[in-house]
């Protein structure tokens, strides 16, 4: 009789060690109950700052600096429209360097009250305008003269 049950235990434990992960997943053993995981979605496109070309970043430097210039002269319409142009520029080199040259077309039309201010943002849009054409041309996205 010992040796019969002595079996039988052996038999239920190997079926439990067959049946292994399985076993404990089915009685929800081993897991958090409360915290679920899901994945992180990532855009194809993005990019880190790490994977942006030199240009870009610099192109991206200058942004910043013009956007504080902006905001400090009230002038939130410009910033937002540039702030936008910037993030496409993270996103899709391509398609935020056509939106960056469309803003600083409208960039080139404000006029500051003060002169020194004046000057230093046209600088800026300078600085601004040279770095995303030079890496449009890299990209060969303009149209050749």
């Amino acid at each position: 009789m010992v040796v019969g049950l002595l079996a039988g235990l052996l038999c239920l434990v190997g079926v439990a060690i067959m049946v292994g992960p399985g076993l404990r997943r089915f009685f929800g053993i081993g897991r958090p109950r409360s915290r679920r995981l899901t994945p992180v979605r990532r855009s194809a496109r993005s990019s880190s700052p790490a994977e942006l070309h030199p240009t870009t970043v610099k192109a991206l430097a200058a942004t910043a600096r013009l956007l504080a210039m902006l905001k400090e002269h009230s002038l939130e319409r410009h910033a937002t429209a540039l702030r936008m142009a910037g993030k496409r520029l993270q996103v899709d080199e391509a398609a935020g360097i056509m939106a960056m040259r469309q803003v600083l077309r409208h960039l080139r039309s404000v006029r500051l009250g003060d002169e020194s201010d004046h000057k230093i943002f046209q600088g800026l849009v300078g600085q601004l305008q040279k770095e995303p054409d030079d890496r449009a041309e890299q990209l060969e996205l303009l149209p050749k003269n």
